[in-house]
């Protein structure tokens, strides 16, 4: 048995520190351990430096996979929705509800309606977040994000869904913001009072819209230069 003395730094202790754990402060082990997996790296790779390539270039391609292909999630009855041209301003109510699949729970369990939003739109990986609160006696949604069409469609879809409930939800209110979206809700008489509402405050980017300029839903759904204060 050959005997060395070997220097080691603290940075480099601190390093060990997992492979002295598993054999009990062991030294001779952990450094046993070590030549081990050095022999199975250069019979299997060729070299330490050969590894770390291989590596660094596995997860850069996996940082671009992810981007490009595993970015977001998009549910396949609203993509054809998408590649229709959204020829409408709203979903198809059916995909709306598909999308938000606890759509009997009760509207107004703010908590409840936070936590279902935000956990189908993390299931997508949407980069977007939404806090749910009560102003003026109504109910209000923020969605906050990055990227304003990505905040605005998700907008529209959360306004489909208050409008579909089994008890609808109509906007009162919709402020649009460089990286947010607020809107408000209070009770509406029907399902296709609040989505003819809906579709009236959004209706203003789809081409051959019959809303004047005097419309009072496209006068309230205007951009805002400044982040609201709560």
């Amino acid at each position: 048995m050959l005997r060395k003395n070997v220097s080691i730094s603290n940075t480099h202790l601190k390093l060990l520190d997992p492979l002295l754990k598993k054999h009990q402060g062991n030294m001779s082990a952990a450094i046993r351990d070590i030549i081990d997996f050095v022999g199975f790296v250069n019979d299997n790779v060729g070299c330490i430096d050969s590894a770390k390539g291989l590596l660094t270039e596995k997860n850069h391609a996996k940082e671009i996979t992810n981007n490009r292909v595993y970015g977001v999630t998009i549910p396949l009855t609203m993509f054809r929705w998408l590649l229709r041209g959204r020829e409408t301003v709203l979903p198809p109510v059916g995909e709306v509800l598909q999308l938000f699949q606890s759509h009997n729970a009760n509207i107004y369990d703010i908590s409840k309606i936070d936590k279902l939003i935000n956990e189908e739109l993390s299931y997508l990986n949407w980069p977007v977040t939404v806090t749910t609160g009560h102003d003026d006696g109504n109910i209000s949604f923020q969605i906050s994000g990055t990227d304003s069409e990505i905040n605005r469609f998700n907008a529209i879809l959360i306004a489909s869904f208050c409008a579909s409930h089994s008890k609808p939800l109509k906007i009162v209110k919709n402020l649009i913001y460089p990286a947010s979206v607020y809107m408000q809700f209070s009770e509406a008489s029907s399902r296709e009072e609040a989505l003819d509402i809906a579709g009236r405050y959004f209706s203003d980017n789809i081409e051959g819209n019959n809303l004047s300029a005097s419309d009072p839903y496209r006068n309230n759904c205007r951009p805002q230069n400044s982040l609201p204060v709560y």
